[in-house]
């Protein structure tokens, strides 16, 4: 997480806060990152046996409000890529978003 964070510095100012807890073969880290446009990135991820299993990637405005935000939470199976999915302002959408990476490529073109 942290060399894909550090390999983007047009987008990411600094990573605020950082944890990570082991459990047996489950890991999980959490971390949010001030990026270039003041806004922050929130990352969830949960890996089990080096397999990442659960995701949550949100952009937020200082204040808090989601800007726009991906994750694999299965609570819309309406969506053709069920469990993964984008929130927007006001919808839901179907997303190709996979992991880390591709979010911040996806957030490096639009901060562009």
């Amino acid at each position: 997480m942290f060399t894909e964070l550090h390999s983007r510095p047009e987008l990411v100012d600094e990573i605020t806060s950082y944890t990570h807890r082991l459990s047996g073969s489950v890991e999980q880290y959490k971390a949010v990152a001030r990026l270039a446009d003041g806004s922050n990135l929130h990352i969830n991820e949960v890996w089990v046996d080096g397999e990442l299993r659960k995701y949550a990637y949100y952009q937020v405005t200082p204040t808090g409000d989601v800007v726009q935000g991906w994750d694999n939470a299965p609570h819309h199976q309406g969506i053709s890529t069920y469990p993964h999915h984008r929130h927007g302002a006001s919808e839901v959408e179907a997303s190709s978003v996979r992991s880390l990476t591709d979010v911040l490529e996806i957030l490096t073109a639009q901060l562009r």
